[in-house]
């Protein structure tokens, strides 16, 4: 369990230290709410914000930590990670698309791996043969499709076996409920902020509770944590 930890810990430092020029801050209340609030930052001198805030939707059981601090995220206990990561990559059901970040055209055979004992565990890929498809994965073609528009969040790029896979930003559920343990929110801003990552800035984001955002303003001055 200790190496498990010290190997996400690296990875997540490692992530926070590398130089982003965009942060998309989330705020939830409490630990355990379902709720938050997202704001778009970019770098200047400081970090100035960009549009409006919006509201989002966590996991259904809140925010789960990294390291070090319970409750820990794990795979399938509901909570959306709490930190700094690399926001990757964006998916969607258009083939065709002009977002900057790299695209996954989500058809029938776009899955990601949340088997915790496969080899391709926390990895999306495209499985043609359905007869290797692992006991436990995530069809990106979902039939409630709020996998239409998204984007993957860069939690868990080691690969630690438990340690939660697949969390995304993605649209919210037509009644709004808590999530698995990613990010939702409505379709409008959700578009505005896939159009804005931009590779070159090195897009993040940092999803926190607000008692403990206090930490993070040495390094990313200017962000509000109200």
């Amino acid at each position: 369990m200790l190496k498990t930890i010290l190997l996400l810990l690296i990875s997540f430092l490692s992530s926070a230290l590398i130089a982003a020029e965009q942060l998309v801050v989330v705020l939830s209340p409490e630990l355990n709410a379902t709720t938050a609030s997202m704001q778009r930052y970019e770098k200047e001198n400081r970090w100035v914000k960009i549009g409006e805030k919006t509201p989002v939707t966590l996991g259904r059981s809140g925010l789960g930590y990294v390291a070090f601090k319970t409750p820990l995220k794990n795979e399938g206990d509901g909570r959306s990670p709490s930190g700094i990561f690399p926001i990757t990559s964006i998916f969607g059901y258009d083939q065709n698309t002009t977002f900057k970040l790299p695209y996954w055209h989500a058809d029938e055979n776009l899955y990601c791996i949340d088997d915790r004992n496969d080899s391709r565990y926390n990895k999306i890929l495209r499985i043609y043969d359905k007869n290797s498809l692992p006991s436990s994965y995530e069809a990106m073609l979902r039939p409630d499709g709020v996998y239409r528009y998204g984007a993957v969040i860069g939690y868990n790029d080691i690969a630690q076996s438990g340690r939660g896979s697949c969390i995304f930003i993605h649209l919210n559920h037509s009644d709004k409920h808590p999530t698995s343990g990613c990010t939702a929110m409505d379709e409008a801003p959700l578009i505005e902020l896939l159009k804005w990552l931009d590779p070159v800035k090195k897009p993040k984001i940092l999803q926190a509770i607000k008692s403990e955002c206090g930490k993070y303003k040495e390094d990313y001055e200017g962000i509000e944590c109200e």
